[in-house]
C-alpha cells in the first residue's frame, strides 16, 4: 500500500514539564495510518527514578483480534518509536513504518509505553486501548483456495484476489507463497519450509483477479505439515503477508530435506542437510573470517549469520532479527540485549 510519505520522519519532541511524580502516557495520545506508514503522537511521562537504570524506551502500537487484559500485549506489533530518556513530561510525534496483521479481521489498537532495562527485560509501564475498531485495507484472497503438490509442481487455484483499497491506491508488487509450517499460521513470524512461490504483480484498488489458476515449480513438502497459502505485498519494510489460508497438506511424497525458515518481514533461512554436518569447531572460525571480510546485513542476514558475527550472541542475534526493519545501524539499540557498549563493539561488523 503506497502511502504519502516516502520513508520515516524524524521525531518532535516538546517538553511540558521538568516535574512529574509518575511515568506513563498522558490523556492526550493517537495513531493515523498513512500507507505503509503510521503518525503517532502522545503525552509521555517519564521520571527521573524510572530513568536512572538507563533502560530504552518505546511508544509501540498493537493490534489484536482478541482485546487486551491489563498491562499483557499480545496480537501484533504494528508500529514501534524509540523515545529519548528525558525526564518530565513532553508530547512526541512522529511517522515510523508500520507492520499490520494479515487478514481482514477487525482488530482491537492499543498503544503501550516500554521500558527494556539494559539486562534485556522487557516491561509494560502503560497501556492504552482504544474503543474504536480498526479495519486494515490490503488486498485478500476471496472464495475458495486450494494447493495440490504432485511431481515437483504446486497447482494453485484462488477464486479471486481482490483490493480494497481506493482506485488510485495501486499495491505494491504481489506474490503469492506456499509454506509448509510447524503448525497453522495464526499470523506474525513462523517456522517451515518454503514449497513454492510466484510473483502476480501489482493491483489497483477496487479491482480483482478473477478465477486464478496458477503451475509452479514446487519442492516435496512434509506430508504431516500444516500447509499455508500467502498472499504477501511489497512495502519499503519489504514484503509483508496481507492474507493467508490453512490448508490440508496434499503430497505425493516424502521430502529428502528440509529448510527451516524463522521470518518476520524478510526470510532468514537455515538449512538442514540430511548429510552429516561438518564439526562446529571448523565450520564456526570459517563463518567469523566471512564476517570479518565484509559486513553483515542486519536486515537480510539469517540468525546464524549474525551470530557468527564476533561479539554478537545467539539470543542477540535473534532479537536483532525479530526487531527487523532498520533504517540505520544506530536502530540496533531497540533490538533486545543490544546496548550503546555493544553497538559501538560490533557496529563496523555490520550494514543495513
Amino acid at each position: 500500500m503506497r502511502g504519502q510519505f516516502l520513508r520515516e520522519q524524524p521525531v518532535h519532541m516538546t517538553n511540558y514539564s521538568a516535574s512529574i511524580e509518575t511515568t506513563g502516557l498522558g490523556l492526550n495520545h493517537g495513531y493515523c495510518l498513512d500507507g505503509d506508514f503510521v503518525h503517532l503522537n502522545a503525552d509521555v511521562s517519564l521520571t527521573e527514578a524510572d530513568l536512572a537504570d538507563g533502560g530504552q524506551w518505546h511508544l509501540q502500537l498493537w493490534a489484536s483480534v482478541a482485546g487486551f487484559d491489563g498491562l499483557a500485549l499480545n496480537g501484533v506489533k504494528v508500529a514501534e518509536l524509540a523515545l529519548q530518556p528525558t525526564p518530565g513530561a513532553f508530547n512526541v510525534a512522529a511517522c515510523v513504518a508500520a507492520l499490520p496483521p494479515a487478514g481482514c479481521a477487525q482488530q482491537v489498537m492499543a498503544l503501550a509505553l516500554v521500558e527494556q532495562s539494559a539486562d534485556g527485560y522487557v516491561r509494560v509501564r502503560d497501556l492504552s486501548v482504544y474503543p474504536t475498531a480498526q479495519t486494515f485495507f490490503q488486498p485478500f484472497m476471496h472464495g475458495a483456495v486450494s494447493c495440490q503438490l504432485k511431481d515437483g509442481v504446486a497447482e494453485i487455484a484462488i477464486e479471486s484476489i481482490a483490493s480494497p483499497r481506493a482506485a488510485e491506491n495501486v499495491s505494491g508488487t504481489l506474490a503469492l507463497e506456499v509454506w509448509a509450517l510447524a503448525a497453522p499460521y495464526g499470523g506474525g513470524a513462523w517456522v517451515g519450509t518454503p514449497v513454492a512461490s510466484l510473483v502476480l504483480g501489482t493491483l489497483a484498488g477496487g479491482t480483482t483477479w478473477s478465477d486464478c489458476h496458477y503451475s509452479v515449480p514446487a519442492v516435496t513438502a512434509n506430508a504431516s505439515a500444516a500447509l499455508t497459502v500467502m498472499l504477501r505485498e511489497w512495502t519499503p519494510a519489504g514484503y509483508l503477508t496481507r492474507d493467508y489460508r490453512n490448508l490440508p497438506a496434499t503430497v505425493a511424497e516424502a521430502p529428502v530435506a528440509t529448510v527451516t525458515v524463522s521470518e518476520k518481514l524478510e526470510k532468514k533461512v537455515e538449512k538442514k542437510v540430511a548429510k552429516k554436518p561438518a564439526p562446529k569447531a571448523a565450520a564456526k572460525p570459517a563463518a567469523k573470517a566471512a564476517a570479518a571480510t565484509a559486513p553483515v546485513s542486519v536486515n537480510k542476514a539469517s540468525v546464524g549469520e549474525l551470530a557468527a558475527v564476533k561479539g554478537l550472541s545467539q539470543g542477540v542475534a535473534e532479537a536483532i532479527v525479530a526487531a527487523r526493519p532498520y533504517a540505520k545501524i544506530d536502530d540496533l539499540v531497540r533490538a533486545k540485549g543490544m546496548g550503546p557498549k555493544l553497538l559501538e563493539k560490533v557496529g563496523k561488523l555490520l550494514k543495513v
